[in-house]
């Protein structure tokens, strides 16, 4: 019999949207644990082993960013022109390549070809690619859907950063790399070939929030996905230019704390004590995630964006004014609550503000700037702590940067929100 006018369409019990956000949060395991927060992990032990100079090394992953940046531009449009899949294989791969590139380095220049590996790799699986995964299943949900969508990273810090300073402790390069590379293209291929769908319409279901009344917000978010926006046009908005220079700014104090955090922290503690407090960092990133899916949409994008700066700028208030281990372990511990948030807000700020049907082409200037601050945080934290020998002024040089990020996020509001914010 057919359906009669005017019925409900079958909606199933459990969205496969929740699905997708599960796969998301394995990609961002590897992601994160492989391609973040291991680099720390990877350049002290190339210290250790080879000597070779802190600053120097830190143009690696200023290169790393950049070309993530630009790699996000190509990757964006991809996404919006042929989906996920293609992308997160290929970024599985560079990634691999890359983190065995790091454990059978035998001479300088070879960080350099192993962070251009794994920088391609990172920007086929960071926040361009699943953002755009999220925003295709989700509007209603966005919010929480974003940041359920990436506690794997944290996860993936908590468990890769020890198992690899202990295969390197023990083992030496090569164990680290092979490890972590089987780890990256065993979990992420089989994701992207059998499990990631490209938006609901591919499995014949309605999006997440069609029977739900719209609130002001909601319309919003609803026109900027039906808006067929142009790079040209966004450009032309302020909520463009405040989202890259406040993210701009925030991730020139996360890149660069993340990166030198193990050579900073080996002050004081060993390498495997130092890898212990990344391990609480991370841990503390799983708890500020999920205080953001709990409670994230309680408030404005914006205005959780500049609470979030302030407290990062605490945190490294505090990692500049002592020397004391439960200091260093605290204040890492606060930078750890806030730096998965901040990963969150960037895709959804920018979800929220252009929807997502011209999500990848729009966040992918964006998200350029985010590389460009965190290609420029390594590289300032490491040519200035060389230049005072000490990390200590660099935090506080760092805690301004992210009080501006806070007052300049103030203004990131969605153009179809301007005249009912103002």
């Amino acid at each position: 019999m057919g359906r009669s006018r005017g019925a409900v369409p079958f909606r199933p019990r459990f969205y496969y949207g929740w699905i997708i956000v599960g796969a998301c949060n394995l990609v961002a395991f590897i992601t994160w644990g492989v391609g973040v927060f291991n680099q720390g992990v990877f350049l002290g032990y190339l210290v250790d082993t080879y000597g070779w100079s802190r600053a120097a090394l830190s143009v690696g992953p200023m290169f790393f960013h950049l070309w993530a940046g630009v790699a996000g531009i190509v990757v964006g449009r991809l996404l919006d022109r042929r989906g996920p899949r293609g992308v997160l294989v290929v970024g599985a791969l560079a990634m691999a390549a890359g983190v065995l590139g790091f454990g059978l380095v035998r001479h300088f220049w070879h960080t350099y070809l192993a962070f251009w590996l794994l920088s391609t790799g990172f920007a086929c699986l960071h926040t361009v690619t699943l953002g755009k995964i999220v925003a295709r299943w989700f509007v209603h949900q966005r919010a929480r859907a974003m940041a359920a969508a990436t506690f794997g990273a944290s996860l993936g810090g908590s468990l890769l950063v020890p198992l690899n300073a202990a295969l390197l402790q023990r083992w030496g390069g090569p164990a680290g790399g092979w490890v972590l590379a089987m780890i990256t293209i065993g979990l992420v291929v089989p994701l992207a070939l059998w499990v990631i769908k490209d938006g609901p319409e591919e499995l014949g279901l309605p999006g997440d929030g069609d029977p739900q009344p719209l609130h002001a917000p909601a319309m919003a978010t609803r026109a900027s996905d039906a808006h067929p926006w142009t790079v040209a046009e966004a450009m032309r908005t302020s909520a463009f230019w405040t989202l890259a220079i406040s993210f701009l700014l925030g991730m020139i104090a996360q890149s660069g704390f993340l990166v030198h955090q193990v050579m900073f922290l080996q002050a004081t503690f060993d390498l495997l004590a130092a890898a212990t407090v990344v391990t609480v960092t991370t841990l503390t990133g799983t708890l500020g995630r999920l205080s953001f899916t709990l409670f994230g949409n309680l408030w404005p994008p914006r205005q959780v964006t500049t609470g979030i700066f302030l407290l990062q700028a605490a945190a490294f208030g505090l990692l500049a004014t002592t020397t004391a281990a439960w200091g260093l372990v605290l204040g890492s511990a606060l930078f750890g609550f806030t730096m998965g948030i901040v990963v969150i807000l960037q895709p959804l700020t920018t979800a929220q503000c252009f929807g997502q049907q011209a999500f990848g082409r729009i966040y992918g200037p964006i998200y350029l700037g985010i590389r460009l601050g965190s290609a420029l945080g390594p590289l300032l934290c490491g040519l200035l702590s060389a230049a005072v020998g000490s990390y200590q002024p660099v935090w506080l040089l760092v805690a301004g940067g992210l009080l501006l990020a806070a007052f300049c996020s103030r203004w990131a509001v969605p153009p179809q929100l301007r005249a009912v914010v103002r």
